[in-house]
């Protein structure tokens, strides 16, 4: 009963403090290093996988879904470091004669990015680089068997039996433009740097491109 009861409460507070930011938020912006940005958008992931040694060129690009909450610390007036957690859909997509086989791979990510900015207009301009880390939570693949489609779930490890690897850390690098009024636009190119194949015989890569429309909460 006790929970039930301090639950309104509990909403209450977090209601007031939300109200505090917002309204504090030209004072916060004035005052403090600390930044906090949400921004989402369209992903384009490829996949490049060798067999033997061979390359597979049926697969090509796919596109996606991603979403990120990055909070920034201000090292001094050019200079800040990011660090944030985010959602991104990679994978490929697998040319047959008369149709597309999708491959998906959902990943969490967090990135540690540092940050050159520098007045441009109404906003400042960024440069950002540095590494990001992916945890992938799921794979999939869709496809068209006699005229059917079905879809399938593709298995997660570090066995041979297993299509992905669990983990890939990737190094990234950021354009993004934010105006002062706190709505962003942001381009950036992740390349993953590790060998995601879980067999001798397999060697997998991944790398997406990104563009997201945001805004500087505070």
């Amino acid at each position: 009963m006790k929970k039930i009861i301090q639950i309104p409460s509990l909403l209450k507070s977090l209601t007031a403090l939300l109200l505090t930011l917002v309204l504090s938020q030209p004072t916060a912006k004035a005052q403090s290093r600390i930044s906090l940005q949400a921004d989402a958008g369209l992903s384009i992931a490829s996949l490049k996988m060798k067999v033997l040694g061979i390359e597979n060129d049926e697969l090509h690009s796919i596109n996606g879904l991603q979403g990120r909450l990055v909070a920034g610390y201000q090292l001094s007036d050019n200079f800040s470091l990011h660090a944030g957690l985010g959602y991104v859909q990679m994978g490929a997509s697998i040319e047959h004669e008369d149709h597309h086989d999708d491959i998906r791979i959902n990943a969490l990510e967090i990135p540690v990015l540092f940050r050159y900015q520098l007045p441009l207009g109404s906003g400042s301009l960024g440069l950002s680089a540095g590494p990001a880390l992916a945890y992938h939570l799921s794979a999939f693949v869709h496809e068209h068997e006699d005229g059917n489609e079905t879809e399938e779930e593709l298995t997660i490890g570090n066995d041979v039996d297993d299509f992905v690897k669990p983990i890939n850390l990737g190094l990234q690098a950021e354009v993004s433009y934010t105006h002062s009024s706190g709505i962003l636009l942001n381009l950036r190119y992740n390349a993953g740097l590790m060998e995601l194949g879980t067999s001798d015989l397999i060697e997998m890569s991944n790398s997406y491109l990104a563009v997201g429309l945001g805004y500087r909460i505070f």
